[in-house]
């Protein structure tokens, strides 16, 4: 019997050596439009809702760059070595789920355009049935040949079907699996440790977008698959200005870094100038007004609050009105203290919350050369430009 609220873990295998990429680096390294194949993997695995934590399972000498690449997903996750084959990496990635695990997903990194959909398809056959994989039907005429290329048959193709990822199991029947199968070593998916068990898959039809990427010519389509699908996307752009004065016996917060200052900003928050900016930009973008009417300073539930929580909940209203961040730039004007050293501590902070990667995130300090309010050193202000995605 399937429990009510399944706990889902995933496992994404990114051990592959990918030699057919004839490349310098391997393809879970390799970035389309922006992006490494293994981050817009892992990516939609922690954008999906069904989907509790992750393992990410690659080569040793990957290690500590998977862990950096991953440092903004919210999603809890761990970094493993994997091992010599691709059913070797996936027992180590079964092994690290947690054991309160109902139900593995096992994706391949280099299958970088799922998507939180495609997931959440698997899975629902799955909690049904107990194992699902997603699959194409195959459109092409197939041959059997020999040796000599000779065609020697015809395979009719109406029941033939192209298995991918993710393949999604319940952990009892994977781990049932795992225990009744020898020789588990040339297994090149997870569905056929599981035929080997005796038991049955269901493929689910996720379309044919959800590609490998095996050669160069991958990376090509897969940039123009993505293009294709972020045609489809409504664009919105908002800004936002916020302004705080400079007091003595307060503390300067900016981005959410409490950053060392003789002086600090007055307001009824912890008025960190540059978050209100960014809030306000978000805010505008979907037309629902500013942070003043969200978070009014009349109201003792904000005071002294944490602007990055704030920010959480306009997180919130971007998710719950369907929007996802694009990109957010920002500049801050402040005279002193240099804020350099502290941006990337900002970038981390606010790239963590609004569930985007840093790359996404760009924040500037300027001063006004010694002209205006913020010159004179009596106060700061902040732009800020967002634009979101429906």
């Amino acid at each position: 019997m399937k429990p009510n609220n399944p706990k889902v873990s995933a496992v994404i295998l990114a051990a592959g050596s990918g030699t057919r990429m004839n490349c310098d680096v391997t393809k879970q390294r390799m970035y389309i439009l922006g992006e490494s194949v293994l981050h817009r993997s892992v990516r939609a695995f922690s954008k999906s809702e069904s989907i509790s934590s992750l393992v990410v399972v690659c080569r040793a000498d990957e290690v500590e760059w998977a862990a950096s690449e991953l440092a903004d997903i919210s999603k809890p996750y761990t970094v493993i070595a994997g091992g010599k084959t691709r059913a070797e990496s996936a027992k180590l990635g079964f092994e690290a789920i947690p054991a309160d695990s109902d139900y593995v997903a096992i994706h391949d990194a280099a299958r970088c355009l799922v998507t939180p959909k495609i997931i959440d398809s698997v899975l629902s056959v799955a909690l049904t049935y107990g194992a699902a994989t997603a699959a194409a039907p195959l459109s092409d005429t197939i041959k059997r040949v020999d040796n000599d290329l000779i065609i020697t048959q015809t395979v009719p193709r109406e029941s033939l079907y192209s298995a991918s990822t993710p393949q999604i199991f319940s952990t009892l029947l994977y781990k049932k699996a795992l225990s009744a199968t020898e020789n588990i070593e040339s297994f090149t998916d997870d569905n056929m440790l599981i035929e080997a068990s005796g038991q049955t898959v269901r493929c689910v039809d996720i379309g044919n977008e959800n590609i490998k990427i095996t050669t160069p010519n991958d990376i090509s389509y897969a940039e123009y698959i993505l293009g294709k699908r972020e045609n489809m996307f409504e664009y919105k752009i908002g800004h936002g200005y916020d302004v705080h004065r400079l007091v003595p016996d307060r503390a300067l917060v900016l981005g959410g870094v409490n950053i060392p200052s003789d002086k600090g900003l007055l307001g009824h928050s912890d008025a960190d100038v540059l978050t209100h900016a960014i809030m306000d930009s978000l805010l505008g973008a979907m037309g629902l007004g500013d942070i003043g009417k969200h978070f009014p300073d009349t109201s003792g539930e904000f005071k002294d609050i944490s602007s990055l929580e704030l920010l959480s909940r306009i997180a919130s209203l971007i998710s719950n009105n369907g929007y996802e961040v694009v990109n957010v730039d920002a500049t801050l004007i402040l005279q002193k203290p240099k804020i350099a050293p502290y941006i990337d501590l900002m970038k981390a902070n606010i790239s963590k919350i609004l569930g985007i990667e840093q790359g996404r995130i760009n924040i500037k300090a300027t001063t006004e050369e010694g002209l205006g309010f913020t010159g004179s050193g009596e106060g700061a202000a902040a732009h800020s430009v967002a634009m979101l995605k429906k």
